[in-house]
């Protein structure tokens, strides 16, 4: 075992009690931290013999629900056993899947808490959606002869380099009973450079253009579309969000000025690029304050919709804010409304690429024929953006004035519309993963036999 690894089982093997016997005890009763030291439980024993899932957080989990619903096709039973690490995640497992799982918080990665869940679980196939990699996840599995599959898995060149840094890559962690289903080519090379032998390597795909190729209906008609979306803003994007505000606003201003009595010329303008409203979606909760340090003495007005005070549907808030006059930005600091309210976007700027986050679902906007735009640091999001842009759907601006560039023509462009159709195919192109991830379970007879079929 390599000397990393090694460091890696001891430590967590001897710290292991200790850390549980006192962060077990801090916290609120029903968080997420305190959960993680919950060894095996009813949740584990309902799902006894079928598969874990393993997803890190609300997005993840909405992946998993497409994957699961493949599983249950193909034979597997229910039900599942599903682990997640956040409570929104937790939320939304319990609430879309129903009686088909059985959820709970993860287990954080110490061998006896998740030798425990795995004994009671004894789950034929342990799953992990897209990206999270735990040593002692993985090899306590191994150990109970459960294989570990990397599903619509993606793992970025600075992890890659991580582990392998840090001596916790190779065939002593993702040797025998690892498998993996990676997004593209480039996520398949780094997934056979950790150890993962190449005949156990099948591109399948993202996971998310299947769930939100069949999720809500688009929206408005795009021609009365009133908003860009800045969706899943992350520490470090305000600057970005004040930039787009601001581009928003001269837009608007430089109509004004074309046009005082506020009529439309339909030849050089539509209603939708007329209300150019920028919303803001962080992507936590404790992104609302910053929204709120950004513009405090802006000079826009910050309309915020939360969980406590929302009550029409999402797009007819977005519309009515677009319609008030001033100089005003909307805040959209609810939780599970980001992909519903794409369906009033005219453009849609995904979080964690104008910060070093790797990049936010950009499959969500796309889906809602909404032409994409992603910063800088797309590294997660690449093979999606690259499917986007070759379709004619979006964008990536490699700095500030590319941000400008990109939105000054999308606010000129009259036939932005077919931007947005294309960005939309893209989409649907992308859609098949589930189906190519259960044809290479098939061809390692990782699926029940009656499912199975020749190979």
């Amino acid at each position: 075992m390599a000397i990393g690894l090694q460091i890696y089982r001891i430590a967590t093997s001897a710290l292991g009690p200790p850390l549980a016997g006192l962060f077990g005890r801090l916290g609120p009763i029903d968080g997420a931290w305190r959960a993680g030291f919950r060894g095996a439980g009813d949740e584990s024993r309902r799902a006894a013999g079928s598969i874990w899932v393993h997803a890190a957080s609300m997005g993840e989990v909405g992946m998993a629900r497409t994957w699961i619903d493949a599983l249950l096709a193909r034979g597997e039973r229910s039900p599942i056993f599903v682990t997640t690490r956040t409570p929104s995640g937790l939320t939304r497992a319990r609430s879309e899947l129903g009686g088909r799982v059985a959820a709970r918080i993860a287990p954080h990665d110490l061998p006896a808490l998740v030798g425990s869940v795995l004994d009671s679980a004894r789950p034929k196939r342990l799953d992990v959606i897209e990206t999270e990699i735990w040593p002692n996840m993985i090899l306590e599995a191994r150990r109970r002869s459960s294989a570990v599959v990397f599903v619509s898995a993606a793992v970025s060149e600075r992890s890659t380099r991580r582990l392998r840094m840090l001596d916790i890559a190779g065939r002593a962690l993702f040797g025998e009973g690892i498998y993996a289903l990676p997004q593209s080519d480039t996520h398949a090379a780094r997934f056979e450079s950790l150890g993962v032998p190449r005949e156990r390597i099948r591109v399948m795909g993202d996971l998310k253009a299947a769930e939100v190729a069949r999720g809500e209906p688009q929206g408005q008609r795009f021609g009365s579309r009133p908003a860009l979306i800045f969706g899943s803003m992350r520490p470090g994007e305000g600057r970005a969000a004040l930039q787009m505000a601001v581009l928003l606003e001269r837009h608007r201003e430089a109509k004004r000025r074309r046009d005082p009595t506020g009529k439309r010329d339909h030849e050089d303008d539509f209603e939708g690029r007329s209300r150019a409203l920028l919303v803001i979606a962080p992507r936590h909760a404790e992104g609302e304050a910053r929204a709120r340090a950004v513009f405090a003495s802006s000079g826009f007005e910050l309309v915020v919709r939360d969980d406590a005070t929302r009550g029409e549907g999402v797009i007819s808030w977005i519309d009515e804010v677009s319609r008030r006059p001033g100089t005003r930005v909307a805040l959209l600091a609810t939780r599970g409304e980001l992909a519903r309210a794409y369906g009033a976007a005219w453009g849609a700027a995904v979080g964690g690429t104008f910060a070093p986050f790797g990049g936010h679902n950009v499959w969500e906007p796309a889906a809602r024929g909404c032409p994409v735009l992603v910063g800088p640091h797309h590294d997660r999001i690449a093979t999606a953006m690259e499917a986007i842009v070759a379709e004619g759907g979006g964008a990536i601006a490699a700095d500030a004035v590319g941000l400008r560039d990109v939105l000054a023509s999308w606010l000129r462009d009259p036939d932005l519309e077919r931007t947005g159709a294309a960005a939309a195919r893209a989409a649907v192109r992308a859609s098949g993963a589930a189906g190519r991830g259960i044809e290479a379970l098939a061809a390692w007879r990782l699926l029940p036999s009656a499912a199975a079929g020749p190979v």
